[in-house]
């Protein structure tokens, strides 16, 4: 479990709309153009070498570039140009572990979105100003910004609105919450959002189901629109207000419910999902639901509150398993229940039983079989139900 003292975290406010927020994207266009020309130096360096170029080359090059043929990254400190790098071979090394699709390529313009400064380039001045090179810009300190900032992130959204995020180190600990003595394990599914082994079940607003007609709509508009006209930057600045709502009604359900939870119990026991695979199969029913947002944020508020949050072994065996005594069965994902022991289950609260039994062998230090996971049984038993109907 991550040591809650070495938890990093960002604090994020946005710009107030102001013209001179017209640098802010000049840098930001600055940085797309050195990262274009980053990736390809690195392209032709592997065509002719067969290997990949190092890093402190490329860096070198770049600072190079900076004071010589290309004097107007002399907007862009070194650190930032730096930095730049870092997001090109940080993008590589996600592809060779298989974490992204694809490997970092060319970037429009307005594709690129945000500008990291590190220990210079920027100045923090009281009641929410912000200095970046000669220019002061003002935000929403809706909150106080905690610990010792490290680096400051400048975001530009589809909409053309202006975040800055401060990532901060020794930032204090929240308040611990208080124990409750409960545990839950919990199984996704697609009919369902979560499941919990209690039998409840919790599910998710799905925002852009509820919009779906809507986005056809400005989508239809958007794709009949002129290139370059300003009919078509309107059709396409609804469209992005539109989606940057859903994924904000989205984002307030996953941590209004993640929140829940951490308040309820004290440790959580989850299945290790694909959910990249998952979306590739289902489509846009698993992209609705975030449940890979959805998980992120529930380990967040996790670590923040002192929680204990499990995920056992992607393939061990949980749909089709009987809690009582282990026997597996291959359910079709329109098999809802299976009977076993003289009982009649629910696919998801079975499920979810088997991974709080795991997650509890995890939490007290025994070893898990990830192929024939044994629990006992604390589902209820319907009436009539006696211990020897249990060993026939």
């Amino acid at each position: 479990m991550l040591n809650r003292e070495e938890v990093r975290q960002s604090f994020r406010y946005k710009l107030y709309n102001h013209r001179r927020n017209r640098h802010l994207g000049r840098r930001i266009d600055l940085a797309a153009s050195a990262w274009n020309h980053a990736v390809d130096l690195h392209r032709r360096y592997y065509k002719l070498f067969k290997k990949g170029l190092p890093k402190a080359k490329l860096q070198s090059h770049l600072a190079k570039l900076r004071r010589t043929r290309r004097p107007e990254w002399l907007e862009l400190n070194s650190q930032t140009l730096q930095e730049i790098s870092d997001r090109l071979y940080k993008g590589w090394e996600a592809f060779f572990e298989k974490r992204a699709k694809r490997p970092p390529g060319f970037k429009a313009r307005r594709r690129y979105r945000s500008i990291t400064f590190k220990q210079i380039g920027y100045k923090l001045l009281a009641s929410g100003r912000l200095q970046i090179g000669e220019h002061t810009y003002r935000f929403w300190l809706s909150r106080p910004i905690l610990g010792t900032v490290k680096t400051v992130t400048v975001k530009r959204t589809a909409l053309g609105e202006y975040f800055v995020s401060f990532s901060c180190s020794d930032v204090p600990a929240p308040k611990l919450m208080p124990k409750t003595g409960q545990t839950a394990g919990m199984d996704f599914g697609l009919k369902a959002f979560f499941t919990l082994n209690s039998g409840e079940v919790i599910d998710a607003p799905e925002p852009l189901r509820q919009e779906i007609g809507k986005a056809r709509l400005l989508s239809r508009g958007l794709s009949k629109k002129a290139r370059g006209s300003k009919a078509r930057k309107k059709a396409r600045l609804a469209l992005a207000r539109m989606h940057e709502r859903i994924a904000n009604k989205r984002a307030d359900w996953h941590h209004k419910a993640a929140l829940a939870l951490v308040r309820r119990f004290d440790a959580i026991a989850i299945e290790d999902l694909c959910f990249s695979g998952m979306t590739k199969r289902w489509g846009r029913k698993m992209a609705d639901l975030g449940a890979a947002d959805f998980i992120g944020i529930l380990s967040s508020h996790a670590v923040k509150s002192g929680r204990t949050l499990t995920k056992n072994d992607r393939f061990m065996r949980s749909t089709g398993v009987c809690p009582c005594w282990g026997s597996y069965r291959k359910l079709d994902l329109k098999e809802r229940e299976f009977e076993c022991c003289r009982q009649l289950w629910q696919r998801d609260r079975a499920a979810a039983q088997i991974h709080l039994e795991a997650g509890r062998r995890l939490w007290t230090g025994a070893t898990v079989s990830p192929q024939i996971p044994v629990a006992s049984c604390e589902i209820p038993a319907p009436a009539g139900n006696t211990a020897e109907s249990h060993a026939l």
